[in-house]
Formats: structure tokens, C-alpha cells, sequence
């Protein structure tokens, strides 16, 4: 199993989800507050796509995430990880600062890519 997740950075974290959850009816399922990085992650119903994921970061984060797509396991994503060259990746599978665990692959045309999953 896999879903994408597609983050954006925000300048204004507030406005972005209220517009999210109150216009579109998303959820907010997860969210964080840690110093130089806020965060929420949104979910949408049936109507507009389940499994799909928005991840608003703020502004001040030191860098966007790139889309992603998550994965269910750890050997999931090593398992993945095989499938590109070292020219491909842009970043060694690790663990990133929240946490999860994963890689990051440039793309055809350069398109950033991250795979990762929570385990």
C-alpha cells in the first residue's frame, strides 16, 4: 500500500488550514509545534480522494518537503531504494528529523521525489 503526499509551504500556516478545512472539507489528522517549524497533515473525504495527503509546513521551515509517496514498511522503502541508481538519488535512505524513514530520488525533467514511511 502506498498514498501520495503532496506538502506545501505556507506562509501562513492558520489561514491555509482553516481554507482547507472549511472550504473543502478536509481533516486535520496530525499536526506539530517545535521551534523554526510548524506543521499540520490533512486528509480529505471520500468525496475528494481518500489517501491522498496535504502537509502544510511553514514558511520558516528550513527547507519544503518534496511530493512524496509513503509506504507501508521500512523494508518497503530499502525495497524501492534498489530500484534507482546512486545517480537518481539525492538523498541515502535515513531517518529524517520528524522521525520517519526514507529517501529522496530526482525525477524525470528534475522532479524531486521523497518515499518514506513512518516505521
Amino acid at each position: 500500500m502506498s498514498r501520495l503526499w503532496l506538502p506545501y509551504e505556507v506562509t501562513d500556516l492558520a489561514a491555509a488550514e482553516a481554507f482547507l478545512t472549511e472550504r473543502l472539507g478536509l481533516s486535520t489528522v496530525d499536526w506539530w509545534d517545535r521551534p523554526g517549524e510548524s506543521g499540520r497533515v490533512l486528509t480529505g473525504p471520500d468525496s475528494l480522494g481518500s489517501g491522498a495527503v496535504i502537509e502544510l509546513v511553514s514558511a520558516a521551515a528550513n527547507r519544503a518537503a518534496p511530493p512524496a509517496v509513503e509506504v507501508h514498511s521500512r523494508p518497503g522503502v530499502d525495497t524501492l531504494h534498489r530500484r534507482f541508481t546512486a545517480r537518481e538519488v539525492t538523498r541515502p535512505p535515513g531517518r529524517y528529523p520528524r522521525g520517519h524513514y526514507g529517501f529522496e530520488v530526482c525525477g524525470p525533467g528534475g522532479i524531486p521525489l521523497m518515499i518514506w514511511s513512518e516505521q
